[in-house]
């Protein structure tokens, strides 16, 4: 006769504590399996990097340390789910598989679906928690930003780890691929999660409203907790507690209301993408789906130029390549990217939106395809907005430290020089310097971009599809 037992599954709640299905699984008696499976059809989907899999990999280190003080073990298995689950089906009489619901990808989408199904057929239980705050089958926000309080309000969910009855589960054959990265990124796990949080708290917190906009300064002063977020090393509900206990902190007031609202942004953007996921690869506005872009292909040389930080605009260039080394820019510099791609050389959004998932150390579906839309001005109710460089790295990087940083062979030269570029065609400063030449003229790319967009914005099509945007993601009036 096969044993009883209930998994709990792992996905990107990678945690101990505030995590209600581990708690569900405490409370029913039943030895239980914590499951993490990587999965080949996520290792190789193009949104994803090696950057994203050694985090994972370093944040179920962390966990298997936690456990083994209690002599448990986290059980680690390669392959689809279904075809995991259908192997431990065979061995176990499993009576509930508890895991929270994740809002992502087309193909973790279908995968749930396949499982779910799987479930149905084996007469297996599949209890799934709510997560982010996020409301699955929501149709309008009427009521969301009560709902929304009341989650983040709500009792942070205590795991005594001494109760965890878990067993341990050996999977044949696991042959999990190395993910060594070069660069230097945030380490992944509970541990280092609350660690940094600790610090932005102490002291570094303080001025998070006065240099949120700084490419270099915000580098410090930024919570620095979205990557784990992302992976769920903490829970976005212990952070907001930890914002609540210092609400009236003397100095602190700008920069906690700042963050507050930023932990509310992040909930309402996964929420949007929860209730309407074909964003990942349709417009959100039906009316801009056959927009005319001018690179619709990852080998054109706008495109690795753009990519590769060599597009002669230092802003630019230079968060691109702290992207590429470190994972890591600031809300404005993201935009300002999106922005120079899409409208300055006419890459299509698609394009944008998968490079930079590759290269967001903190890539979160939920909110990067309806940001990434929105800068590319193709939702049809947002205001669009166009980033000049220039503008950008004269108001938040006037001494070009952070160009300098990331753009080496500009240090020589004097910020004014630098925030001023690129320069007219006939200049001779790019072969001296070995710094590459703007391909297009600025202003008259933009001018073309604002008058597609403009006229876009104004069709009947696009006009249409807004009533319905606005009556399923904004709160009433």
């Amino acid at each position: 006769m096969r044993s009883k037992i209930n998994i709990v599954w792992l996905k990107r709640d990678l945690r101990l504590q505030d995590h209600e299905p581990l708690y569900r699984a405490q409370e029913e008696n039943t030895p239980f399996i914590l499951l993490y499976i990587y999965e080949p059809s996520l290792i190789s989907d193009p949104h994803y990097d090696r950057r994203h899999w050694r985090f994972i990999q370093e944040s179920l280190e962390d966990i298997q340390l936690e456990l083994a003080k209690n002599q448990n073990k986290l059980s680690i298995a390669y392959g689809e789910s279904v075809d995991i689950f259908n192997k431990l089906s065979n061995r176990y009489d499993i009576q509930y598989v508890f895991s929270h619901e994740e809002t992502g990808l087309n193909v973790t989408f279908e995968r749930d679906k396949n499982v779910a199904n799987f479930f149905k057929r084996q007469n297996i239980s599949w209890m799934e928690s709510q997560s982010n705050a996020v409301i699955r089958g929501l149709q309008d926000r009427k009521t969301w930003d009560k709902a929304w309080a009341r989650f983040m309000r709500d009792k942070i969910i205590k795991i005594d780890p001494q109760k965890l009855n878990i067993i341990d589960i050996n999977f044949d054959e696991v042959n999990i691929p190395s993910f060594e990265v070069d660069g230097n990124f945030q380490k992944g796990g509970m541990v280092e999660a609350q660690t940094i949080l600790e610090d932005f708290f102490s002291t570094r917190g303080q001025d998070y409203y006065k240099f949120i906009s700084k490419p270099h300064k915000s580098r410090i002063s930024c919570s620095r907790m979205s990557a784990y977020i992302a992976y769920g090393n903490i829970s976005i509900r212990q952070i907001y507690q930890k914002i609540l206990e210092n609400w009236n902190r003397v100095g602190w007031r700008r920069s906690m209301a700042a963050l507050s609202s930023r932990i509310h942004w992040h909930c309402h953007f996964i929420q949007k993408f929860e209730s309407e996921c074909r964003i990942e690869n349709e417009t959100i506005n039906k009316g801009y789906q056959n927009f005319p872009y001018l690179v619709e292909d990852e080998e054109h040389a706008d495109f690795t130029s753009w990519l590769n930080g060599t597009t002669g605009f230092p802003l630019i260039d230079a968060s691109m390549r702290a992207l590429k080394y470190s994972g890591y820019v600031n809300f404005r510099s993201r935009a300002m990217v999106v922005s120079f791609a899409c409208h300055y050389l006419r890459i299509h959004w698609k394009l944008v939106a998968r490079a930079l998932a590759r290269l967001f150390l903190d890539f979160e579906p939920g909110i990067h395809y309806p940001q990434i839309q929105m800068q590319a001005g193709v939702t049809g109710i947002n205001t669009i907005r166009i980033y000049n460089p220039k503008k950008q790295a004269m108001d938040h990087d006037p001494e070009a430290i952070f160009i300098k940083t990331w753009v080496p062979e500009l240090n020589s030269h004097q910020p004014e020089y630098i925030i001023n570029l690129p320069l007219p065609s006939n200049d001779l400063f790019s072969n001296e310097s070995n710094y590459p030449q703007a391909q297009y003229n600025f202003q008259g790319r933009i001018r073309e971009s604002k008058d597609l967009l403009w006229q876009w914005k104004k069709s009947i099509y696009v006009k249409q599809n807004n009533a319905k945007i606005l009556a399923k993601h904004v709160r009433p009036q």
